[in-house]
């Protein structure tokens, strides 16, 4: 069983390789920018690459596990990342000018941490559930074998 960044850096990478693209088409950045943050994906990725690997391989060998390992990855990894975000969004709220953006940004992050405890509540009273679905109907459903 893999640690958690090695079980979810291959779907952030995903996720970031797209945000990178869609960055680069909007016209109102420049050049410079664009650069910048094509050589700091370039940097991450390398720097992780022998996870990025493992973890396309695992994805090659056995992509309803590795799907699933995803899921309950990811499901952990926004935990973690809660952990480092309120200290940082609370400095940001506090150093901010303008109130508008403070309220808004306390909003959204209050918002986001209920509804990730929220959920969080209902897998650990609905765990077997849970489990149960993603386990069997989830896979059928998306036509995987586990076999």
């Amino acid at each position: 069983m893999p640690g958690l960044l090695e079980q979810i850096v291959f779907p952030i990478f995903l996720f970031w390789f797209c945000g990178l693209t869609l960055v680069l088409f909007r016209s109102d950045f420049e050049f410079v920018w664009k650069i910048i943050f094509v050589f700091v994906f370039i940097f991450y990725f390398f720097q992780y690459f022998p996870e990025l690997k493992s973890s396309y391989e695992r994805l090659t060998k056995s992509y309803p596990a590795e799907i699933l390992a995803w899921i309950y990855g990811l499901g952990r990894g926004i935990y973690f990342f809660l952990l480092f975000l309120w200290p940082v969004s609370l400095l940001r709220i506090f150093y901010s000018a303008s109130s508008q953006t403070s309220k808004s940004l306390a909003k959204i992050l209050v918002s986001f941490t209920l509804i990730y405890w929220g959920g969080l509540i209902l897998y650990t009273n609905f765990s077997l559930e849970v489990d149960g679905f993603f386990n069997g109907t989830f896979l059928k459903f998306l036509k995987f074998s586990t076999n």
